[in-house]
């Protein structure tokens, strides 16, 4: 079946194309809403521009398919092959792609917000520029993947992988990181305001300049079961001796609650307001840092480095707050 039968049949309200063969098909900028591609092998098609809101595409073979500025809003893509396929700047909001295969697709400047891509497949996929705000990725495999600049606002991320990912200049503020694997990751000059990364893997990550004002590191409530990873963290170029490197970040308001960061760098960084109550501080580097009202009680200072550092309203180490 080639495209102008297709599209013939959908005029006559034909809309069960489901498990036909349509591999290579080409059609571009057409209107087929609400159509069946379930089970369909739909294999380096060209669907460019066309508009695909509400289809079922559920199971569908659609690798090395073509779907630049498709619009697949509130489509159904469950469980379907899209490994290697080109998707920038389609529109798929509010689309269900749980469990879809994504792997190396180009997803660049595409449009998921509210979508569903819990266990999804989107290993080493380019998402530079896409907005994810509000999307479900709960459990889905990031990892290698390039997501510069995304938009990952409010998006669910719990027990995600983005091992080696790239996430510099994200927006990932409020955005749901517990329990997920950001190990290997770059998170340089990215918004991780008032983020969840309670429980979350953050070993040999780079977050130079990020922004953690509010961040949760630690959820109280369930003590060291989910505390965040963060030994070797790196912020910046690799350090020779692995130490944690918290240059210029910000952590404004953030609960660092019994994180151990020792030796860590924390020179220019900002820690207004920021809870390090028993947190292991032995022979970290506090040079030029700004502390007004941080809650230091219980936390290990031993050897550290202290230069510069603004302590006004500070809760010191023995409980005292400094004038």
């Amino acid at each position: 079946m080639n495209g102008e039968e297709l599209l013939s049949l959908y005029q006559q309200n034909n809309r069960d194309f489901s498990r036909a063969d349509l591999s290579q098909i080409q059609i571009i900028q057409a209107l087929l809403e609400n159509i069946d591609f379930s089970r369909s092998e739909l294999d380096w098609a060209n669907l460019s521009g066309t508009n695909l809101a509400g289809a079922n595409l559920s199971r569908a073979n659609l690798t090395n398919a073509k779907l630049i500025k498709t619009n697949l809003a509130e489509a159904n893509l469950r469980s379907a092959d899209m490994a290697e396929v080109d998707l920038s700047w389609a529109n798929l909001e509010k689309a269900c792609l749980t469990r879809v295969d994504l792997s190396n697709a180009n997803l660049s400047q595409s449009f998921f917000r509210d979508a569903n891509l819990s266990d999804a497949d989107l290993s080493n996929a380019n998402l530079t520029r896409a907005n994810l705000s509000g999307a479900n990725l709960s459990r889905a495999n990031l990892s290698g993947a390039n997501l510069t600049g995304v938009d990952l606002s409010g998006a669910d991320f719990s027990r995600a992988d983005f091992s080696h990912a790239n996430l510099s200049n994200a927006n990932v503020s409020y955005a749901n990181f517990s329990r997920a694997d950001l190990s290997g990751s770059s998170l340089r000059q990215s918004n991780l305001q008032q983020a969840t990364l309670q429980g979350a893997n953050l070993r040999s990550a780079n977050l130079r300049s990020a922004v953690l004002a509010g961040a949760i590191l630690k959820d109280t409530d369930r003590g060291n079961s989910s505390f965040s990873t963060i030994s070797q963290l790196s912020l910046g170029n690799a350090q020779p001796d692995n130490k944690i490197d918290f240059g210029s970040a910000n952590f404004s308001n953030a609960n660092l609650k019994e994180v151990n960061m020792q030796g860590a760098n924390f020179r220019f960084a900002l820690l207004f307001k920021t809870n390090l109550e028993k947190a292991n501080l032995e022979n970290a580097s506090l040079i030029d840092i700004y502390m007004r009202g941080a809650n230091l009680r219980g936390a290990n200072l031993k050897n550290s480095i202290l230069s510069g550092v603004n302590w006004k309203g500070t809760v010191m180490p023995d409980g005292t707050i400094h004038p």
